[in-house]
């Protein structure tokens, strides 16, 4: 499968601590070297919602993914840990 990364997801994994950074490098691999998403074996799940036509997210530890799939390549978008919005903006 053809792998494109967006500069987006760059920025964002240099935020990431280097046990997600490396396992997030063999996700990468594994994605190029399987022909489709479902035949990767990892943790994925689509996207809810309006926009979740062709979105994904693949599990890495705590973080996930964002990817869209658009055939025959699969754009990496982004990585985000849950629950990231209270990081930044605390509850009041």
């Amino acid at each position: 499968m053809e792998v494109v990364v967006k500069p987006s997801f760059e920025k964002d994994i240099r935020k990431c601590p280097l046990y997600i950074q490396q396992d997030t490098k063999e996700v990468i691999e594994i994605l190029k070297a399987v022909e489709n998403l479902q035949s990767s074996n990892l943790d994925y799940q689509k996207c809810q919602g309006r926009r979740g036509e062709n979105y994904y997210r693949i599990r890495v530890g705590d973080w996930r993914i964002g990817v869209e799939l658009k055939h025959p390549s699969l754009i990496i978008i982004t990585i985000l840990t849950r629950g990231q919005v209270y990081k930044r903006f605390p509850p009041q």
